[in-house]
């Protein structure tokens, strides 16, 4: 099952009342050897996409957050989004710019935190080193007042016009194929290979903390907050790596559930969430591994397998 297909799914086409949209010739007096002036544009999707991406990256919205805080300016919202764990921490997402190297990031903030609560700071430094294409990189943490209050900020790679999955299906943005799910679970299941080959953990993992970009482009955005806020300190990382993977289940039921087709109406106990008829049986058998505890472990590998 191609990603590539999905991804590029999103592409938009061409429309001349667009504000993007630049009109070419498409003939030319040339001699018939020579290349005609639209031959030497970039194509004209990309061209308004990396255009769009650009917008989103240097507007600054109005806002009441500070200038500058500690090595980023120009801050401007994202969105803020509730991360369930033991009790839920509120996560408020913002872009700025940075003094070091003028690119843009992600200043994921945890607001409030009590004045006995030390984060584990140190921590970011394994997630540091986790370079892969479906996790926005994680590059600090750090204590600050500028807020008003004792804030945690870890700082990510900025992915522009990204938003959380959950938000999306709320807003019936997200495909309903099933090739679009194929292709989430197979970008999880990327990211967390090599999270877990570096021996972490992501804890927190749901529509949330998961990024979708407009062309389906899954990243998982919460790197480094389980650990950081030590959320989940008496589990072993064998239990939390497990746990990482049946989330993967877990997405996959949110994202099913929002067609009746796919909700069995059982009496006496809650609507179950099943893969209607329209599924393969091989995505059935996918859902089942992850959702039904057919096997005491769940391994990548097997993900693979059934894909």
């Amino acid at each position: 099952m191609g990603i590539n297909s999905v991804v590029t799914a999103g592409a938009i086409a061409s429309d001349p009342s667009d504000d993007y949209f630049m009109k070419l010739p498409q003939t030319s007096s040339h001699a018939s050897h020579m290349q005609p002036a639209s031959y030497f544009a970039i194509d004209e999707n990309l061209r308004r996409a990396l255009a769009r991406e650009t917008r989103a990256t240097c507007s600054v919205d109005d806002s009441e957050l500070p200038f500058q805080v500690h090595n980023y300016y120009s801050l401007s919202p994202l969105e803020t989004v509730d991360i369930y764990t033991s009790g839920a921490v509120k996560q408020q997402s913002i872009k700025a710019q940075s003094i070091s190297d003028g690119r843009h990031y992600t200043l994921d903030r945890i607001a409030g935190l009590q004045p006995g609560q030390k984060p584990e700071l140190g921590a970011i430094d394994k997630w540091r080193q986790v370079q892969t294409p479906n996790v926005a990189h994680t590059h600090e943490a750090f204590l600050t007042h500028a807020f008003g209050d004792n804030s945690l900020v870890i700082v990510h790679d900025y992915k522009p016009l990204a938003t959380n999955l959950a938000s999306r299906i709320a807003e019936g943005q997200v495909p309903m194929s099933e090739a679009f799910l194929w292709s989430v679970v197979l970008q999880l299941a990327s990211a967390l290979s090599s999270i877990h080959v570096a021996g972490l953990a992501v804890q927190v993992l749901d529509a949330s903390t998961v990024l979708l970009s407009p062309t389906n482009r899954v990243y998982i955005s919460c790197g480094g907050l389980a650990d950081v806020l030590s959320l989940h300190a008496a589990h072993s990382i064998e239990v939390a790596q497990q746990n990482d993977l049946r989330s993967i289940g877990q997405i996959l039921r949110v994202l099913l559930n929002r067609s009746p087709d796919n909700v069995i109406a059982v009496q006496g106990q809650a609507p179950m969430v099943v893969p209607g008829r329209g599924y393969s049986p091989e995505f059935k058998e996918l859902f089942g591994y992850l959702n039904h505890h057919v096997t005491p472990v769940v391994t990548i590998e097997d993900i693979l397998r059934l894909a």
